[in-house]
């Protein structure tokens, strides 16, 4: 592959394949907060995190030329949608462990795996792309948090649909859809609680 390796913290690193091998965690603490994380430690200062469980992977990416960051393109997307960021993340890491090219079984697509009816009704004609990919599954669950008013019921509904939720009259009873509600509440209150948890590039 050509083009210029970016190394990301968090560690949210773009890859350009769909699958993801995991492995057991490892942190280290930088002088200025910043918190790494990776699957393949190699230097002075790493510390076992957890056990293989696919929660934070170390992918790479190759790509020509100068990039933003994702944690920017969430920053500003969320500011503009008075939304957390915080949770944006959080939603990202639950549902491509922030892959881009990420495109599940069911045809969901990009960092926050909008299926393709979704993309439409937000208006996203590059759901690959970092930037039309956010600003649309924000919108997504803003409008989700305003009809619901209760987040653990709006994450529910992006995860299974607004029609399934009204039809339970509350978290539908899936194991798929309660673990990712639990997924996303556990990242959401990692980011929320320590500030140097970024997805950004170096």
């Amino acid at each position: 592959m050509h083009g210029v390796w970016v190394r990301l913290l968090v560690i949210c690193t773009i890859m350009v394949f769909p699958t993801v091998s995991y492995a057991d965690i490892y942190m280290r603490t930088h002088k200025d907060g910043t918190k790494e994380f990776t699957n393949r430690p190699s230097g002075p200062g790493w510390i076992f995190h957890m056990s293989e469980s696919g929660e934070i992977p170390v992918i790479e990416f190759s790509k020509a030329g100068k990039m933003r960051s994702i944690d920017e393109i969430v920053s500003e997307i969320a500011e503009k949608f008075n939304i957390e960021s915080s949770l944006v993340k959080a939603i990202i890491m639950a549902e491509s462990n922030c892959n881009p090219n990420a495109v599940s079984r069911k045809g969901a697509q990009g960092l926050m795996q909008l299926m393709p009816s979704t993309a439409k009704d937000m208006n996203v004609t590059k759901p690959f792309d970092p930037h039309d990919n956010i600003l649309g599954g924000v919108k997504y669950i803003k409008g989700l948090l305003a009809s619901y008013g209760n987040l653990k019921l709006a994450l529910a509904a992006y995860n299974a649909g607004p029609g399934t939720v009204e039809k339970y009259a509350g978290i539908p009873p899936y194991r798929e859809t309660i673990n990712y509600v639990d997924k996303v509440m556990g990242y959401y209150l990692k980011f929320k609680s320590d500030p140097t948890l970024k997805l950004s590039v170096n």
